[in-house]
């Protein structure tokens, strides 16, 4: 049997909590998911969102969302690794720009490759 653990008005933050469940090893289901969307502006009548579960992990279910709800599973900006601008896309380049300008001016696509930064152009003869 399930019971319901949490409710949400928006699907996304129900969806969301049942992916977190789900990771630490609970069964969970969004219920009402589907209503809400088509009827948005049933989602109070209704009651929202539903997360259920099996009533043996009801407890831990909702120590787990209260957990979420309380910021432990926030992710940190400033403990991104170092290298993680390395290895990003150069999105401003000479041939994205040109790209960009051909499409607005002339409204013809000119395709273009990103590249990491410090990715040396190597051309073979």
């Amino acid at each position: 049997m399930f019971t319901t653990v949490a409710s949400y008005l928006d699907p996304i933050e129900a969806q969301i909590a049942r992916g977190l469940l789900q990771s630490e090893g609970i069964d969970a289901h969004v219920g009402d998911e589907h209503l809400s969307v088509a009827n948005w502006e049933w989602r109070l009548a209704i009651g929202g969102t539903r997360v259920r579960v099996a009533e043996a992990d009801a407890e831990r279910a909702r120590a787990i969302l209260r957990a979420m709800d309380a910021g432990e599973y926030a992710i940190d900006d400033d403990q991104a690794p170092a290298d993680a601008q390395l290895h990003a896309p150069d999105r401003e380049s000479p041939s994205s720009r040109l790209a960009w300008l051909a499409f607005m001016l002339l409204s013809l696509p000119l395709p273009w490759r990103r590249r990491a930064r410090g990715e040396s152009v190597v051309r073979e003869a």
